[in-house]
């Protein structure tokens, strides 16, 4: 499953949004496979945060001068958060630009990282992780939820998955199953 991800990824060409750079944010949609299935790490944030109080996201932030490039400061912003070192990770491409309800525009890499693997959460940011298979993404029972056309939200072990993230997990899925992104 993993080299199919790969293949498709490697064909795809996302779409960039231009922006200000103070609304530039990156995600990291970290994958690891268990038992057969590939898994998505998602966190719950705390309600103590910033932004994005209490849902479910990415591990991610915002673009920082010292940055690199958008995909350092997804992987930056993944080690800070859950403790996955960028040189754990393989990164395989880059899905999308997306917008938020709160006006920052998301750009998601995907990396591959090691399993099982010692996660060290920030509490002050975290307040759980998820491990979303990628199976259900794909299932016939999976079913989110649209509004005019756009996936907006869907339910996962009782925690709402919803906007950018919810955005994001489908047109990987759609890349990935070769649908019409």
């Amino acid at each position: 499953m993993l080299e199919t991800i790969r293949d498709r990824l490697l064909t795809h060409r996302p779409r960039q949004i231009p922006s200000d750079p103070s609304l530039r944010a990156a995600t990291a949609l970290l994958l690891f496979e268990r038992d057969g299935d590939i898994f998505c790490v998602l966190t719950k944030r705390t309600d103590t945060v910033r932004h994005h109080k209490g849902e479910v996201s990415f591990p991610g932030g915002m673009f920082e001068a010292t940055d690199r490039d958008l995909e350092h400061t997804a992987f930056r912003e993944a080690e800070e958060e859950v403790g996955v070192r960028s040189d754990d990770v393989e990164v395989i491409g880059r899905l999308d630009d997306s917008w938020t309800y709160t006006g920052f525009v998301i750009s998601p890499f995907v990396g591959v990282m090691p399993y099982p693997y010692e996660f060290s959460t920030n509490p002050r940011e975290v307040a759980y992780l998820i491990f979303l298979p990628y199976s259900l993404l794909k299932g016939e029972e999976f079913a989110p939820q649209r509004r005019s056309g756009e996936w907006i939200s869907f339910h996962y072990n009782g925690d709402r998955i919803w906007g950018a993230t919810c955005r994001t997990l489908m047109t990987f899925r759609d890349i990935v199953e070769n649908e019409k992104v």
